[in-house]
């Protein structure tokens, strides 16, 4: 007799009905309502709340707010001034983290999430932790040899890194630029401090992230993966009120089968239920 064979389930395309917008829009604005920003400690007040956010400009795509949209002050140029400024100064003093993360914009993690952001790696934060990577394909011969300078450097301003690992051309710097971010997005390696005056001079020094981040390396410990990332959708769900996996995926850049996992363990805790191929928080459904 034949082998039985099930057939395969086809994805549902996601649904958004006006009723489900409206009730997004409305607990969005809620939730945006409750922050203006017009001095440092006002940012770090509302990064704290949030948990996580866009730096600056807000991505259409994704419904996550957005820092610059909250500045209290109708001039652009201030707007820029001060979180061109607030964004080095927090970071440099740890009052926030800020770096390339959430689809690779500037983003701005509050130090009590940061740990939950590290423990979705799964990492134990040992010197070695890379090499799964780089035998996995997923870091450039540039990162890794970004990696290996700075567990022996330290921190290092980017110009004498470059320098250091004979990094001329163009196409050289170029390819840096795309390591770093991708060094960022894996949080291999942070951000420290801004340095020099001007646009010539002006870049930043980096480091290991477990070096600049000791705190969080072992506070992530006490949570796994999957419990990292179930926990970081539910917050998501919290700003958002309702996504696609679609954008929970190119968001936290994390695999179908992996946003599948942990859209199903907060569903069996009741913390998500599904509405038009939606993921969408309980109270608005």
């Amino acid at each position: 007799m034949a082998p039985e064979y099930r057939r395969a389930r086809v994805a549902r395309a996601p649904t958004i009905t006006k009723q489900m917008e409206r009730a997004f829009d409305r607990h969005r604005g809620r939730i945006a309502a409750r922050h203006t920003v017009k001095t440092a400690d006002a940012l770090v007040r509302m990064v704290d709340t949030l948990g996580f956010c866009f730096a600056f400009t807000a991505e259409s795509a994704y419904p996550i707010p957005a820092a610059f949209d909250h500045l209290d002050t109708r001039s652009d140029g201030r707007k820029w001034e001060w979180m061109w400024g607030w964004k080095d100064e927090l970071a440099a003093k740890k009052r926030l983290y800020y770096g390339k993360l959430l689809v690779r914009k500037p983003t701005f993690v509050s130090m009590k999430m940061l740990p939950i952001f590290y423990a979705t790696f799964g990492r134990p934060g040992d010197p070695d932790d890379h090499l799964e990577d780089v035998r996995a394909g997923r870091l450039s011969e540039i990162a890794t040899r970004i990696i290996e300078f700075l567990a022996v450097n330290g921190e290092t301003q980017t110009k004498r890194m470059r320098s250091a690992l004979g990094i001329a051309s163009q196409e050289g710097k170029s390819d840096y630029a795309k390591a770093i971010e991708e060094l960022q997005r894996l949080m291999y390696v942070a951000r420290v401090r801004a340095v020099g005056e001007g646009r010539e001079d002006y870049n930043y020094t980096y480091d290991l992230f477990v070096h600049r981040y000791p705190e969080t390396v072992r506070a992530a410990q006490r949570a796994s993966s999957a419990d990292a990332m179930s926990a970081l959708l539910a917050h998501l769900l919290v700003l958002a009120g309702g996504v696609t996996e679609r954008q929970v995926t190119r968001l936290f850049d994390w695999s179908d089968d992996r946003v599948a996992h942990a859209a199903r363990r907060l569903e069996m805790k009741k913390a998500l239920v599904r509405a038009n191929g939606l993921l969408v928080l309980p109270t608005l459904r």
